[in-house]
């Protein structure tokens, strides 16, 4: 029986019956379980035991289950308990029935450019999902996607995901991810962000629709560089069947630059769902565009495009359907009237009032823009995204110079009635004339629903959030073990599942409060409160707040009471949350004048970002001052805010600290040095040390300031062929010869001397003298006792 067996039929924490195993992996091994207390099937996924007291693996474990707990999203697999214990860790996750995206791909090779689209969609509203909260995936690739058999995409293994508390500069900031499908700013150990996670997207794409990698080497390393530097084939020449917007699609997703891939997951969507419907696009981006506007041409990157319509609508909203008029209609006579007279005056009278309406309209409209001036005006145009739209609001932006155009659409997880588009977008614009054209897509209830997640929630607070929604709520009262009164324990139809607006949803609300145990204690610190106290709520917590001074945003956690990940504490225990009071808003430093380094500590201390940097060199002033900064000194701002500066002197590119690469592979070190920004140069040397490992380095571990293309030579350790030679004395002609070659040495010349005094058949003489150092393979002639017995009797 193997250690994966021995778990079958236990139950683990008295709750978790053990069916079966799963799947095994290089850290955890995953086990089919049965939640006895939810009547459910789960998957727990169990650290392996010599990974127990790992730092490193531990970290990443937790990582994951941190992650997770962030997310809600049908895309994303779901966690409901995680037990850290010093024999055991494990997290509880959402039972998937499929195979993995990467097993499916095998099985069929090149899928066709529809269904790949599908899965590519499924997989954008997952990490949409997951940047909207703050958390990077980094390692998008088809073994971390689960399809299941009703044809919907789960992602998993958020194990090395950059959530939003995690440290600026962390080991899994460097090239992590599987190399054929990680971005090029991770394979050279710069920056991750959620442009990442869409390169990683692009890949998976080109590789569904072509059947092929786009890079393809016979070491990781060269991979990597491949990433980094050369330009993927186009999908459209390798395939033809494959839409042009398709490939245009792939293309920008792989673009060298974060800054030349889709803004976000939601704009690749919205190109995705638009070639879907319409395969004959070929799109334009900013460099293809050359001013061209209008129907026709459709901006990649999905903005400005007014004629797309209904387009923009989500998936799952039903277009509504133009009413065909009855073939039988025109069949209809009507009695003529026996004087025409009567009819002809209504008509005209008719007539008379309508063209008087809309003339009346026309003039209170638009007159004023007759006689509006033909010279650009500076017009900085408001931020209304994510506004409620509403009549006051209406009345106020046509009383600020503002014509408004409303438009409806969708966009799942946005509060209905607010403004998710607008067009122009907001900033400083220069527009002919005093008013100020907008067009705003107000976001409106689709024909289709999900019933959103009020588990826990209040039931006043839940039927409220139902009616947002478009949804009615009757109440039931049910007991549960877990919720506090008054809290909704469940829904019918259940959480996420499918509802036409207006369905009535049944509340199960407990009516009286149970006594058991607390989930383990949820890190809340660096969230907002609302979300502590929903991550709190869910762990069966109740809570205390106290506000303290702080430099974080206001109302962030600062400290707990209790510490994360504390076990076997009683359900509702007390726990003391203290948020920071600090306002949001701090005055800009004087940056002029400064030093570089001078000026990085002034913006820390103020609570602002170092924005993007600018040189001077024809300056006078001392090389590495700072000579304008973009937001004047003195000024208010929020926290936070990022402050452009220029330097004097050239602009330098310095590489990171020099890693420690002694004893690894000089494959392994070649991919450090290279990430961090140096030029690697290799000399081999004989040593005793395992061969093809790195011994020494030409610059020390942990040296800073050099410029990127710095050459660091790498001695490598090189097997010697150096051998010595043994002694031979005493031996017979076999035991030398056997001996010399397990030495690497060969036996030479024999001779014999039958007048030696010494026994018979040894060797008493040897042409290179014992212990001597000389090159394998070298020849050694020996002289033996006695006469030669082999030779043939005269």
């Amino acid at each position: 029986m193997n250690k994966y067996e021995a778990f079958i039929g236990k139950v683990l924490d008295g709750r978790y019956k053990i069916l079966g195993l799963v799947g095994v992996g290089g850290m955890a091994f995953v086990l089919k379980a049965e939640d006895l207390a939810m009547n459910r099937i789960v998957a727990i996924k169990v650290l392996n035991d010599q990974y127990n007291g790992d730092e490193q693996a531990e970290k990443r474990f937790i990582n994951e289950s941190k992650a997770v707990a962030m997310l809600s999203s049908k895309h994303i697999v779901g966690i409901y308990d995680v037990a850290i214990y010093p024999d055991i860790k494990y997290i509880v996750m959402e039972f998937l029935d499929g195979i993995t995206l990467k097993e499916y791909m095998d099985k069929k090779g090149k899928l066709p450019w529809k269904e790949a689209c599908n899965y590519t969609l499924q997989i954008l509203r997952a990490l949409e999902h997951a940047h909207s909260k703050g958390v990077v995936h980094r390692d998008i690739k088809p073994q971390n996607i689960m399809l299941l058999h009703n044809g919907e995409i789960k992602v998993t293994d958020f194990g090395i995901a950059k959530t939003p508390n995690m440290p600026a500069v962390t080991i899994t900031d460097k090239a992590i991810g599987t190399v054929y499908y990680i971005s090029p700013e991770q394979a050279g150990g710069k920056e991750t962000s959620y442009a990442s996670d869409i390169y990683s997207v692009g890949v998976m794409l080109y590789e569904m629709v072509t059947g092929e990698l786009p890079f393809v080497a016979d070491s990781p390393v060269t991979i990597a560089m491949m990433q980094i530097n050369d330009t993927p084939k186009d999908p459209h020449q390798l395939c033809p069947d494959i839409p042009v917007g398709v490939s245009q699609i792939i293309l920008k997703a792989m673009a060298k630059s974060p800054d030349d891939r889709f803004t976000d997951a939601h704009s690749m969507l919205k190109a995705i769902d638009y070639v879907i419907k319409n395969p004959d696009v070929v799109f334009a981006d900013e460099s293809s565009k050359n001013g061209r506007t209008g129907k026709g041409v459709i901006d990649i990157n999905m903005e400005d495009n007014d004629d797309l319509g209904d387009d923009l609508v989500a998936s799952g909203e039903k277009k509504p359907k133009k009413k065909k008029r009855s073939r039988f209609a025109n069949k209809i006579k009507e009695k003529q009237s026996s004087s025409l007279f009567p009819v002809i005056t209504g008509v005209f009278f008719a007539f008379f009032i309508v063209v008087l309406t809309v003339g009346g309209y026309i003039l209170i409209k638009w007159l004023p823009l007759l006689f509006q001036s033909d010279e650009p005006n500076e017009f900085y145009v408001r931020d209304l995204l994510g506004m409620e739209y509403t009549d006051a609001l209406k009345s106020e932006l046509e009383s600020q110079s503002y014509m408004v155009t409303v438009k409806e659409g969708y966009y799942p997880g946005r509060g209905f009635g607010k403004i998710i588009l607008q067009d122009p977008t907001s900033g400083p614009k220069r527009l002919t004339g005093e008013i100020c054209r907008i067009t705003l897509t107000v976001n409106k209830y689709p024909d289709e629903l999900t019933v959103p997640d009020v588990k826990y929630r209040k039931a006043s607070d839940a039927e409220r959030i139902l009616k947002k929604y478009n949804l009615d709520s009757t109440v039931e009262y049910v007991t549960d073990t877990f919720a506090n009164e008054g809290q909704v324990v469940r829904t019918y139809p259940e959480i996420g599942a499918s509802v036409d607006a207006g369905r009535t949803v049944t509340l199960y609300v407990c009516k009286g409060s149970g006594t058991s145990t607390a989930k383990m204690m949820p890190d809340v610190l660096g969230l907002t409160l609302d979300e502590a106290i929903k991550k709190l709520d869910e762990a069966y917590y109740k809570y205390k707040i106290e506000q303290v001074e702080s430099l974080k945003p206001k109302n962030t956690v600062v400290e707990q009471s209790i510490a994360p990940y504390t076990t076997g504490l009683e359900a509702w225990t007390v726990v003391t949350l203290k948020i920071s009071k600090q306002s949001n808003m701090t005055t800009v430093p004087k940056l002029t004048g400064e030093t570089f380094e001078r000026a990085q500590e002034l913006l820390s201390a103020a609570g602002l970002n170092l924005g993007r940097k600018f040189y001077d060199e024809n300056s006078s002033e001392p090389v590495g001052t700072v000579l304008q900064q973009s937001i004047e000194d003195g000024t208010e701002i929020l926290t936070g805010t990022e402050i452009d500066i220029t330097i004097s002197g050239k602009k330098i590119v310095y590489a990171d600290a020099v890693p420690e690469v002694l004893g690894k592979d000089f494959i392994e070190a070649q991919l450090e040095m290279v990430q961090a920004g140096y030029v690697v140069k290799f000399e081999y040397v004989i040593s005793d040390k395992p061969e093809n490992t790195v011994i020494n380095q030409s610059i020390a571990a942990g040296s800073e300031g050099y410029e990127e293309g710095t050459e660091v030579v790498l001695y490598i350790a090189e097997a010697s062929n150096k051998t010595k030679v043994p002694k031979l004395f005493g031996m017979t002609l076999v035991e030398a010869e056997q001996l010399l070659i397990s030495k690497n040495l060969r036996l030479g010349e024999v001779t014999y001397d039958p007048e030696s005094p010494f026994t018979p058949g040894t060797v008493v003489e040897q042409s290179i003298l014992a212990e001597t150092e000389v090159d394998g393979e070298t020849y050694i002639n020996i002289t033996i006792s006695g006469a030669d017995t082999s030779a043939p009797v005269e």
